[in-house]
């Protein structure tokens, strides 16, 4: 779409106050052009030892080695302060003059000077010669630690020069002479966060919407606002940023900024994301100062020609955060990382970027990611820019006008929205005669483009291939106290520590019931390696202390969760496991406590995946002790076919048995329901064939389907006598009619059933679930179409769940802890009824109920509506799946203990609690 150029540009610097000579305050102002007579100041390069001198208080130095001239010779050294002819001129320090300038060096010498203290401009710096009234960049020049160095050949004047560097674009077509409008299109994303191995698939659907943008308005960019790394897939964390590099670049931006935690693997790392063949990557408050310039990617400015239309282009990213999830606004701020200096006068360089290329362009854009408040300060207070296309606020989407007519832009964050604005401009006179702007939502508006979504499977496959395999089962639904006690275990599963206290404030997303995956335990801890390029701010630490110091510790932090010995002997010595804050800010949590030996010892998701592995090879939930039901028998499980119309309603096999609900014995059931063949009944086949089905009719209060369960008692409310655990598989087909209604499925309540709405629901536009106070209904079924549709309950007092599944395949869960002792089963559960008349007629082809909560894998393994539903219990399956997990653990920290143990159920004196 476009072609990119890199060419160096000059600055010019209209306002003193940006920069500041290092001479004293009293000084003349000196012009370097009038002929002075230097005075002599006794420096001699001599032949044998060369001179090694620093000057101007050390503003200035000369490492000239031996040999360089053949004989001892005086030199004159001379200070002239920076005027405004050479600010013109890019240049940001003194002058520095030697003389004689005839000198010819039979070798090079090293001349260093001082980056001026309040220099905040950015660019890229180097020494430069004076030659006549211009000067000339010295290719070699190196920046480090303050300073800008070259080797030079011969005396003369030498300063620092800053050159900004400048990337061209040409978008869409050419010029249209004929046109008295012009559209400029911008589809716009900030902070995705790495979300593109979600199961919403959202990096696809934004490049759908940016596909269909672009094909409606050929002049359209692709812009990003920055922070494409951390907190997404557990995929970046496995290939260390290479999965999330590989996916921006697929996404083909047009422009990009680089964002805070863009900076997370370190300078190698973000030297090979700054380097885009399709994207310009701004990076106007960032220098990089290592030894090949040409190996950042980054620019300071960018001009796009969209048609008729010159747009400029500027980027700014904002300042890091630290081991405590804070970012640091007090000064000294430091970089991010090594080799990269970084610049927080945002608006001064705003100041001095307009102003060099305002009159170049028709339209001025700031591409940031420094969050909105920042954003409004420096369009209002800097006239000329036009338009920001932000990031980083983390607040959703927004759209604000100031006085100015400056628009600021700030999308929705996670990758969850798109912004569309389309500008429209007068081509006669450049100017904006109108705009549109919409948020488009990225999960319910948009289809996913089939080439990047093929793009990012294989990507994902690549690097993670496990992120979404099963690797242990949950039987609750933890708190975040939990969790951080589950963590705790973990850590000690994999290191040497013998105690833990941790802060559960930092769990930032509990897992549910059921089926547990290395994506949801990263989701449990999102890696956010602050500062930059060391470990995550949650991950675990380990520091020794006394039994004193770890009795103070404990009385400290009273709400965290604490793992110890039983007795902590005062005088001994204890590893201590902390999240990464506490670990290296003692006196911030703890009283009076110092720690030796503070050492990290890995992230906390993968703590979890290692012992989570563990737990399954015992054939042990990962949260409890209860045996998993993969490694027990069938016998909690049956199933109906419905294929002998002699006997409808017997069981394939299994326990549980199936009636008519006909409490007031008229017979009802036999008369209205009848038992034949999709074919006969002329409606679809399933997806191998006809088949036997159950044709039910639309019941009264007083009929429907009862299942008497015929399993134990388990779970929650086991002391009740209920199945608090338990899943219900259907293959359904609703006729159209009707399908606009909400129609009952489930009904717990087989007593006071006349007094009591159904609990689960279809509602009209195909979702099943029920309307409790925070959940909806999951999944997009059509009518006139078979769906196997399964229901998974974890009831519980204050954590219950339930999850549906479509056709095998999660559709969502109901998981803010309202599932409690209303959908528990005692004793029996009846479908198709309501009390409220909320039935129509429809389809059951297949039916199974297990007295216990089925997992993710299990489910899936039924896969969609078929003619038969079968079931195998998958403990082999399991087995070998976790033997591939170990195989394909993530190489992030060695543990030999996986190499060397006894497999599956075999080593009796492991411990399954440490």
């Amino acid at each position: 779409m476009h072609s990119l150029r890199l060419l160096r540009a000059t600055l010019i610097v209209f306002l003193l106050i940006f920069l500041s000579a290092c001479g004293g305050g009293d000084e003349v102002t000196v012009n370097p052009n009038d002929p002075v007579e230097p005075e002599p100041s006794g420096l001699i390069i001599t032949n044998a030892n060369g001179l090694q001198t620093s000057l101007d208080e050390g503003n200035f130095a000369i490492n000239a080695p031996g040999q360089i001239v053949a004989s001892d010779t005086e030199i004159t050294y001379e200070k002239l302060v920076l005027d405004e002819t050479n600010q013109a001129k890019n240049i940001i320090s003194d002058i520095h003059t030697l003389t004689p300038d005839t000198l010819q060096l039979s070798s090079p010498m090293t001349v260093t000077i001082k980056i001026p203290d309040d220099y905040v401009l950015g660019g890229q710096l180097t020494i430069a010669r004076l030659s006549g009234d211009s000067w000339s960049s010295i290719t070699n020049s190196t920046v480090s630690q303050g300073f800008v160095s070259a080797q030079v050949n011969q005396l003369g004047s030498y300063a620092i020069e800053m050159q900004r560097t400048v990337a061209f674009s040409d978008v869409g077509p050419t010029c249209d002479a004929n046109a008295t409008e012009q559209s400029v299109r911008f589809v716009h994303v900030a902070d995705m966060h790495s979300r593109f191995g979600y199961q919403e698939q959202y990096f696809s659907r934004i490049k759908a919407y940016y596909k269909k943008a672009l094909s409606e308005s050929p002049h359209t960019l692709f812009t990003d606002g920055g922070d494409d790394y951390e907190k997404g897939t557990v995929a970046e964390q496995i290939s260390q940023g290479l999965a999330s590099d590989e996916t921006v670049k697929l996404m083909a931006f047009d422009l990009r900024v680089l964002g805070n935690h863009d900076y997370a693997w370190g300078p190698e790392k973000l030297l090979e994301f700054s380097q885009d063949d399709n994207a310009i990557v701004l990076a106007s408050n960032t220098r990089f100062e290592g030894e090949n310039s040409q190996n950042f990617g980054g620019v300071d400015f960018a001009k796009v020609q969209v048609g008729c239309i010159t747009l400029g282009v500027f980027g700014m990213t904002s300042v890091p955060w630290d081991e405590l999830d804070e970012p640091i606004e007090d000064d000294p701020i430091p970089d991010f990382i090594k080799q990269f200096k970084m610049s927080w006068k945002w608006q001064q360089i705003a100041q001095s970027i307009v102003s060099q290329y305002r009159d170049d362009v028709d339209y001025m854009i700031m591409l940031s990611h420094l969050g909105k408040g920042t954003d409004v300060e420096i369009a209002t207070n800097v006239p000329g820019i036009d338009l920001v296309l932000g990031g980083h606020t983390h607040g959703g989407e927004d759209f604000i006008e100031l006085d100015n007519n400056a628009l600021i832009i700030q999308p929705d964050f996670y990758a969850r929205g798109v912004t569309d604005l389309n500008l429209v401009f007068n081509t006669a006179n450049k100017a904006l005669s109108r705009y549109d702007y919409q948020h488009v939502d990225t999960r319910t508006s948009i289809e996913p483009d089939e080439e990047t979504k093929l793009a990012i499977d294989e990507i994902m496959g690549r690097y993670a291939p496990d992120a979404d395999t099963e690797i242990a089962i949950s039987e609750n639904y933890p708190s975040d106290f939990e969790v951080a006690g589950i963590t705790a275990l973990a850590t000690k599963h994999s290191s040497s520590i013998n105690a833990a206290l941790l802060n559960p404030e930092l769990v930032q997303k509990r897992w549910t019931p059921g089926t547990v995956t290395q994506e949801d335990f990263h989701k449990a801890f999102y890696v956010e390696r602050q500062p930059s390029n060391t470990p995550g701010f949650n991950s675990l630490y380990q520091v020794t202390v006394t039994g004193t110091d770890l009795n103070t510790m404990i009385a400290s932090q009273p709400d965290w969760f604490v793992l110890k010995p039983e007795e902590i002997q005062v005088t001994t010595n204890y590893n201590v496991a902390l999240f990464k804050g506490a670990a290296l800010n003692p006196d911030l949590f703890f009283s009076s406590v110092t720690f030796n030996d503070v050492k990290p010892i890995a992230e906390a998701w993968w703590l979890l995946d290692q012992y989570a592995r563990f737990r399954t090879t015992q054939c042990l939930h990962l949260d409890t002790d209860t045996q998993l039901n993969a490694c027990q028998d069938v016998a909690n499980i049956t199933i109906w076919n419905f294929d002998d119309p002699t006997n409808p309603l017997a069981p394939d096999f299994g326990p549980s048995v199936l009636n008519y609900f006909d409490p007031e014995n008229d017979g009802w059931g036999p008369e209205d329901t009848r038992y034949e063949t999709t074919t006969a009944l002329d409606i679809a086949d399933l997806t191998d064939g006809p088949s036997g089905v159950m044709a039910f009719t639309d019941h009264s209060p007083t009929e429907g389907f009862k299942i008497e369960l015929n399993t134990p008692a388990n779970g929650d409310f086991a002391s009740d006598g209920m199945v608090s655990d338990y899943t219900l598989i259907m293959d359904l087909y609703w006729p159209s009619k009707d399908s606009d209604s909400y129609r009952a499925i489930i009904q717990t309540e087989t007593v006071d059933y006349l007094e009591d709405d159904a609990d689960i629901f279809i509602d009209p536009s195909g979702g099943y679930g029920e309307a409790t106070l925070k959940s909806g209904y999951f999944g997009d079924t059509k009518p006139e179409t078979w769906h196997r549709v399964a229901f998974v309950f974890y009831t519980a007092p204050k954590n219950g769940v339930f999850e549906v599944y479509i056709d095998g395949e999660l559709a969502g869960v109901k998981e803010f802890g309202e599932i409690d002792q209303r959908w528990a089963l005692n004793k029996a559960v009846l479908l198709f009824t309501d009390n409220g008349y909320e039935t129509v007629p429809g389809y059951l082809n297949a039916l199974l109920y297990a007295g216990r909560a089925m997992t993710r894998g299990e489910i899936k393994s039924m896969g969609a509506a078929q003619q038969k539903l079968t079931f195998e219990q998958p403990m082999r399956v399991l087995n070998q799946t976790i033997e591939r997990h170990y195989k394909a653990a993530p190489a992030i920290k060695t543990n030999l203990w996986i190499e060397q143990r006894n497999k599956f159920f075999g080593n009796g004196s492991q411990s399954v609690n440490n």
